[in-house]
């Protein structure tokens, strides 16, 4: 059961979506990782329904920052909220949050099918398996183990969970990578179909020409610290 959202972070100034509620807020959020910093004082407002793009050299933070976003990590310090509830809830963060890791975070011994179908029990939800595999072309393999799937294939089957999941909060990790033209106008389709559907998109990209068509908000980390593109 969803827990009830605490009070949203106060903001620290006027932004131009004031009127629309937040669904990721950070202030001043540090994270230290043995004795390395990896982010510096980030502080973050995102609009519901908004689509962010995340740039940055390898090794910038990116993948860290969408793990916290996602309570995969605690920060050292600082506040944070997704859609309300505190990033140190984290039970009540991941009924919300629906994380697509760069390797796609498959489980490999799971057919197509049943990845997506264990997915949706694990969020409490009910979907058209077949329909999605139609759509990222990976009918033909529905009954293949994920481990047994190309690059390619497995990051098509990363996105069909992401598609027929949903979640208020989507965060996409390199989409992009291992695809050829076909596979990114694809990810480009169904991630633009999120957006249309009011979901929060934040997407890690080295693309930002493709992923600001579908994210047109850019944000850059370097040195640890996030700004406007």
């Amino acid at each position: 059961m969803s827990r009830s959202p605490a009070s949203p972070v106060p903001s620290t100034g006027d932004t131009p979506h004031a009127t629309r509620p937040y669904a990721l807020q950070l202030r001043d959020l540090w994270l230290r990782l043995g004795r390395e910093v990896i982010l510096r004082g980030v502080t973050l407002d995102v609009p519901a329904g908004e689509g962010v793009t995340l740039l940055g050299e390898n090794g910038a933070g990116k993948t860290t920052l969408l793990r916290v976003l996602a309570s995969g990590l605690r920060p050292t310090r600082g506040e944070g909220r997704v859609l309300g509830y505190d990033l140190r809830d984290g039970r009540a963060v991941r009924e919300h949050v629906h994380l697509m890791p760069v390797d796609g975070g498959l489980y490999p011994d799971l057919t197509c099918a049943e990845n997506l179908a264990f997915a949706l029990r694990m969020h409490g939800q009910s979907g058209d398996v077949a329909g999605a595999l139609t759509r990222v072309g990976l009918a033909g393999v529905a009954g293949r183990r994920a481990r047994f799937l190309s690059a390619g294939m497995r990051k098509r089957l990363a996105l069909a969970r992401a598609w027929l999941l949903a979640r208020p909060v989507t965060l996409v990790d390199e989409p992009f990578a291992n695809l050829d033209d076909a596979g990114r106008a694809l990810v480009l389709e169904l991630l633009g179909d999120l957006t249309a559907r009011g979901v929060t998109l934040v997407v890690a990209a080295h693309e930002p020409g493709l992923a600001r068509r579908v994210a047109p908000r850019a944000l850059r980390l370097a040195g640890g610290t996030l700004e406007e593109a």
